[in-house]
């Protein structure tokens, strides 16, 4: 259970522009934090869980419009209903035009990789799921009910 890890992965969409220029308010990557410790939950104890809070968010680099980005979230503490778990947050790739890159020539729709990966947050989040909803891990072999039939 502890070191149990989830990524997910998202691109930033022109809905999500909230300042000057196109960047990306801060709160959009707890929010992303909050479906990755979802989902953690599910797969340790089979609960979505509830989300006590998080502790010392930290925002290491701008997100803009166009940044596709990593959700990564493990659990570190597994106490009698509650979890502690660590979440980061990357920028794996961004447009262009936002690298300082010289244009000219290339397609305003031009992307490049962060190699590597750019650190745009961190933070500390508990979770809680109370001790009659706990079911343990799920088992992998479990089929979803619009799973593809083997």
């Amino acid at each position: 259970m502890v070191g149990t890890k989830v990524i997910h992965k998202g691109m930033m969409a022109a809905s999500d522009g909230h300042y000057v220029g196109e960047l990306v308010n801060g709160a959009k990557i707890p929010v992303a934090w909050g479906d990755v410790g979802t989902e953690l939950m599910v797969r340790v104890d089979g609960d979505i869980s509830l989300f006590l809070g998080y502790e010392n968010i930290q925002f290491t680099a701008p997100v803009y419009v166009g940044d596709f980005m990593e959700y990564h979230g493990w659990i570190e503490h597994v106490g009698n209903t509650s979890y502690k778990c660590k979440f980061e947050a990357y920028k794996v790739a961004t447009m262009m035009d936002r690298t300082g890159a010289d244009m000219t020539g290339i397609a305003s729709t031009a992307a490049t990789v962060c190699n590597p990966p750019v650190l745009c947050g961190t933070a500390t989040g508990s979770l809680y799921i109370a001790k009659d909803l706990q079911r343990g891990a799920q088992d992998p072999a479990f089929e979803c009910e619009h799973a593809p039939k083997k």
